[in-house]
C-alpha cells in the first residue's frame, strides 16, 4: 500500500522533492495511510494468538528454563557457593542504596513512555490524522504489561503484545505499532552498544587481551559508521540520490522516507535512549554500593557497574527462556567474577548482587506486572460485558 502511495506521487511530481519538503510529504502520505488503514479490515492479533497463559503451560517454556536452571545450580555447586553465607551477605546490604536501585529502575518506565509515544506521533499517530492515543500513564502500563509477558514466556513476545494492548486501546494498526517497537529496539541496540563497548574497553584495559580489546575497537567503529551513515541519509537526501543508479532510485526514496518517518526528533529520541539506559546502570551501580561489591576508584566502579548491568540487558536479547532466566544469572556471575574475583568470598558476594539485582529486573515484574495484567484483563472483560448489554 505505501509503495503504491509512493509511486504515485512520483509520477504526478515534475522535479523530485527537496530535501525541506520531505517532512510535508511524509506526513501527507502518512494521513493517507491512516485513512486507508481506518478503512480496510487489518486482520487483528487475537487474544488466542498471544495467549500467556497457553504459553506458559507450554512444554517449549518449560523445557529450556529446566535446562538452564539445572545447568546454573550445577555450576554454583561446583563454585562452592554457599546458600547460606549469600543470605547472611543479602542481610548486610544498604537499604538505602537498593531502594535508590529499585527506584531508579521504574523511572526508566516513564521515559520509555515518552519515548514510544514520539514515536507513535512519528508515524502519523496523531489527533490531526484522527487517532487518540491513551493518555501517557496507560501507554507506560502497556510498556509494563509487555516486559510483564517477556519475563512469563520466552520468545520475546512482549514485543507483539504491545502492540495488540495499543490496538485494543486505541483502535490504530497494530503492524504499524509494531514498526515503532522495532524501531526502538533498533535505537537500544546502537546506543547499548555505544556505552557498552567503551565500558568494557576502560573498566579492563589491563586485563583485555590484545585481540578482544581489537574486536571490540572493531565493533565499537562499525556502529559509528552505521550511525552516520543513517545521518549522511538524513541530511544529503538529494546528493546521494544522485549517486544510486537510476533503476535502484526509487527504492532508496522508499527507504529514505521511512527511516524519516520513523526517526524524526532523533536528538530528543537519542537523549532518551541514553536515559533508558542510564537507569539500568544506576540500579546496579546501586546495588554495587549496597554490598560493597567492586572495590577501585569511582571511574573503575562506575565503568564496572555499566558493563555488568549493559551486559545483563544483551543476554535478555537471547529469547531461550523467559526474562533470559538462567542465561542473565549465568552471565552475571561471568562479569562481576572478572571485577571481584581477588575478594575474599567473591562468590556468595556475586550469588547476592545477582539475587538483589534480579529482585528487581525480574522477581518485581513478575509481582506487579501479574497484579497490573489482571487488573487490565477485568477492566476489558468488563467493557465487552457493557457492550454486549447495550442495544443494537
Amino acid at each position: 500500500m505505501e509503495d503504491n502511495l509512493i509511486s504515485q506521487n512520483s509520477e504526478n511530481a515534475s522535479v523530485l522533492p527537496q530535501a525541506e519538503d520531505v517532512p510535508g510529504i511524509i506526513e501527507k502520505k502518512q494521513a493517507e495511510l491512516i485513512q486507508q488503514e481506518n478503512i480496510q479490515t487489518e486482520p487483528e492479533i487475537t487474544r488466542e494468538q498471544l495467549s500467556l497463559g497457553k504459553r506458559l503451560l507450554n512444554w517449549r517454556t518449560f523445557v529450556p528454563l529446566a535446562i538452564v536452571i539445572f545447568a546454573l545450580v550445577f555450576v554454583a555447586t561446583k563454585a562452592n557457593i554457599n546458600p547460606q553465607q549469600t543470605w547472611n551477605t543479602i542481610r548486610t546490604a544498604n537499604l538505602i542504596f537498593f531502594a535508590a536501585a529499585f527506584v531508579i529502575y521504574y523511572l526508566s518506565f516513564p521515559i520509555r513512555a515518552l519515548r514510544w509515544r514520539i514515536l507513535l506521533n512519528n508515524v502519523g499517530f496523531t489527533k490531526a490524522n484522527g487517532v487518540e492515543l491513551p493518555k501517557f500513564w496507560k501507554l507506560t502500563e502497556i510498556i509494563y504489561l509487555s516486559f510483564f509477558a517477556n519475563v512469563v514466556v520466552p520468545a520475546r513476545l512482549g514485543e507483539l503484545y504491545r502492540a495488540y494492548l495499543l490496538r485494543q486501546e486505541a483502535g490504530v494498526s497494530a503492524t504499524r505499532t509494531f514498526g515503532t517497537v522495532l524501531a526502538e529496539r533498533l535505537l537500544d541496540l546502537i546506543v547499548l552498544l555505544l556505552l557498552f563497548i567503551p565500558a568494557v574497553i576502560i573498566s579492563l584495559h589491563d586485563n583485555l587481551p590484545k585481540e578482544l580489546r581489537l574486536g571490540l575497537e572493531i565493533t565499537l567503529g562499525l556502529v559509528i559508521l552505521g550511525v552516520a551513515a543513517l545521518f549522511a541519509l538524513r541530511m544529503f537526501r538529494e546528493r546521494i540520490a544522485k549517486i544510486v543508479p537510476a533503476r535502484f532510485r526509487e527504492h532508496y526514496y522508499h527507504f529514505q522516507e521511512g527511516m524519516l518517518g520513523s526517526f524524526r526528533r532523533l536528538p530528543t529520541l537519542a537523549g532518551l535512549t541514553v536515559c533508558v539506559w542510564a537507569c539500568e546502570a544506576l540500579r546496579f551501580f546501586f546495588i554495587v554500593l549496597a554490598l560493597n561489591l567492586i572495590t577501585g576508584n569511582t571511574i573503575h566502579i562506575v565503568s564496572a557497574a555499566l558493563v555488568i548491568a549493559l551486559g545483563e540487558a544483551l543476554l535478555t536479547i537471547i529469547p531461550f527462556t523467559a526474562g533470559g532466566v538462567g542465561l542473565v544469572e549465568g552471565g552475571m556471575a561471568a562479569m562481576i567474577l572478572l571485577f571481584n574475583h581477588g575478594s575474599a568470598n567473591a562468590g556468595n558476594m556475586s550469588a547476592a548482587a545477582i539475587v538483589l539485582d534480579r529482585s528487581i529486573s525480574l522477581l518485581s515484574i513478575w509481582v506487579i506486572g501479574f497484579v497490573l495484567f489482571m487488573l487490565a484483563f477485568g477492566r476489558q472483560a468488563a467493557k465487552k460485558k457493557i457492550l454486549t448489554q447495550v442495544p443494537s
